[in-house]
């Protein structure tokens, strides 16, 4: 009978053990096979899929010791990545309304609140599926309608959560909770409720009313720092429309290879790409009074028309996590920092640190540290199409 085919990790430990019990014994010899097994080649090890995780979680994953299982992410990272790649379908309106409700998510590890659970795992998820489903033949008025009455309800009810919770106030969060219950009773992924109902929890806001909970889109005077969990949006306010003049610098260590690029999707439709790399670097560090080394990776971009787009870094794999910070200038001087980091990590070296858009109010600043493999699937996993791929990295343009 022919001897079935073996495995690579049994042809290795085949090959090692009889080495291993003659140079050592046998009284050592598992110990030693196991620590070998650790050079077995990449494909008998599980892998770890890192897209749409946000740099905050591979961090915590990064710091766990080997072996170890991945940490908890945050309860509102699945419908936060689907919203993000219908955003070229879904209103403008309603993505940053759905991002807005993402928002009061507590941070991975956090207790989550159960009436919050089901507005993100079900409530949110069903709204967006039976509106994709009601204008999958075309615009539909009615259904975007109704979308929007619903976020504006859903996102008051993750508000007044959040301040219950603060609050430590039980009767109020059992109100939010028999609310949503009565009011997306018959909700489900194929159809739209189309019956109007009065609204009774509380009085509906919209995105840009004054603060309220955690996370709130806030305008800055000059300045403004956005962290990705706790005040991740600014609002940039300006009294004239048009082009946008921004001035994107990244700032790092000497010596590392990075590309800084920028994805807009103009208001005719047209996608356009600009990107600036650092790979001959070799100038000297700027000065800063500090011991360790800095540079900056600097790119003006100028946006003629813009309806959205997002903000990205790559960075060259072998290296160490790298945390750093992209300060983002516009024409008039307001600025925002947004911390992030670069993984350098081979199958996760691309982050797209900020998405934005363009809306009637002044231009939208998301912080989203989100990391993808590379430019395509970034692309993707924010809803830019019709795009022609010479390769996964190369847009043909």
């Amino acid at each position: 009978m022919p001897t079935p085919p073996s495995s690579p990790r049994r042809r290795v430990q085949g090959a090692v053990e009889p080495v291993i019990s003659r140079a050592l014994g046998e009284g050592r010899r598992r110990g030693v096979t196991q620590r070998a097994g650790r050079f077995l080649p990449g494909r008998a090890r599980p892998l770890t899929e890192f897209t749409g995780w946000t740099t905050t979680e591979y961090a915590a994953y990064h710091a766990l010791p080997a072996g170890a299982p991945a940490p908890a992410r945050r309860a509102s990272s699945t419908i936060a990545t689907r919203v993000n790649a219908l955003s070229a379908t879904l209103p403008t309106e309603a993505v940053l309304l759905s991002r807005a409700i993402t928002d009061t998510a507590p941070s991975a590890g956090d207790d989550l609140n159960p009436t919050l659970a089901d507005l993100l795992e079900r409530y949110l998820p069903e709204s967006i599926s039976a509106y994709e489903v009601s204008t999958r033949r075309g615009r539909n008025d009615s259904a975007e309608q109704l979308l929007m009455t619903q976020l504006r309800l859903l996102h008051t009810v993750a508000l007044n959560i959040d301040e219950a919770e603060t609050a430590h106030n039980e009767r109020d969060l059992q109100i939010q909770d028999r609310f949503l219950r009565e009011r997306f009773a018959n909700l489900t992924p194929g159809d739209l409720d189309l019956t109007e109902r009065p609204v009774t929890a509380a009085t509906v806001r919209s995105i840009d009313a004054p603060a309220r909970g955690r996370n709130k889109t806030a305008t800055p005077d000059a300045r403004a720092f956005l962290d990705p969990e706790r005040q991740p949006v600014v609002l940039f306010k300006r009294a004239t429309g048009g082009a946008w003049d921004l001035t994107l610098r990244l700032a790092l260590p000497k010596g590392q290879a990075t590309i800084l690029g920028v994805v807009q999707e103009t208001t005719a439709g047209a996608t356009n790409f600009v990107h600036r790399g650092n790979r001959r670097l070799l100038g000297a560090r700027r000065p800063t009074g500090f011991k360790a080394p800095q540079v900056d990776l600097t790119l003006q971009v100028k946006l003629l028309s813009p309806k959205r787009f997002f903000i990205y870094a790559e960075s060259a794999a072998g290296k160490d996590l790298t945390d750093t910070v992209l300060f983002f200038r516009t024409d008039n001087g307001s600025q925002a920092e947004l911390p992030t980091a670069l993984t350098n990590h081979a199958r996760a070296p691309l982050t797209v640190i900020a998405s934005a858009y363009d809306t009637p109010d002044g231009l939208v600043l998301r912080n989203e540290s989100v990391l993808f493999p590379d430019l395509r699937s970034a692309c993707t996993g924010f809803g830019y199409g019709n795009i022609t791929w010479l390769d996964r990295h190369t847009p043909i343009v």
